[in-house]
């Protein structure tokens, strides 16, 4: 059985609450980096945006990111998980 874990990850203005696998932490805290970097890259370059706007344009950045390491690496399982995080992200902007 996984030990789970409860951890906050911050991602922009936004606190996301999780219970996650002990050995996935890691994971979850260098995804919540990623999407923070891109996120803020994306502000910088488009500032007029809204909030929501520049989360869309992460999300399809990061999503785009993973199906050509799929392609190229057959990583099914990660596409599983990056989804998830992108339905928390959505959930936390609506």
């Amino acid at each position: 059985m996984s030990v789970k874990q409860n951890i906050t990850l911050r991602l922009d203005a936004h606190e996301v609450r999780l219970s996650v696998d002990r050995d996935k932490e890691e994971i979850y805290r260098k995804a919540a980096v990623t999407l923070n970097e891109t996120y803020r890259r994306y502000a910088a370059a488009y500032p007029q945006l809204s909030v929501e706007k520049l989360w869309v344009y992460t999300a399809l950045e990061v999503a785009v990111n993973l199906h050509s390491d799929i392609r190229e690496k057959d990583l099914i399982p990660v596409k599983d998980k990056i989804e998830a995080l992108n339905r928390l992200i959505e959930e936390k902007i609506k």
